[in-house]
């Protein structure tokens, strides 16, 4: 997440580049945080980019505090 946080749009490359991880576990990576609402994609061209969503990550985040609130 912290390659988004300057609002910065990535290609799966470019992320696990960044990450230094393989394209594969990035693209599993980013589908999961795609499910989970904390980031958006846009297809330019056949590159798809993505980007954090502010307010899924804004949801989850306050999800997140509800549920530490009731478990621990």
């Amino acid at each position: 997440m912290l390659l988004f946080a300057s609002g910065a749009e990535l290609s799966v490359g470019e992320i696990a580049e960044r990450a230094g991880i393989g394209q594969s576990t990035a693209s599993h990576q980013l589908q999961l945080l795609r499910r989970g609402g904390i980031v958006t994609p846009r297809r330019d061209g056949k590159v798809v980019l993505y980007r954090a969503d502010r307010d899924g990550m804004s949801q989850a985040l306050g999800d997140l505090q509800d549920y530490l609130k009731v478990c621990c």
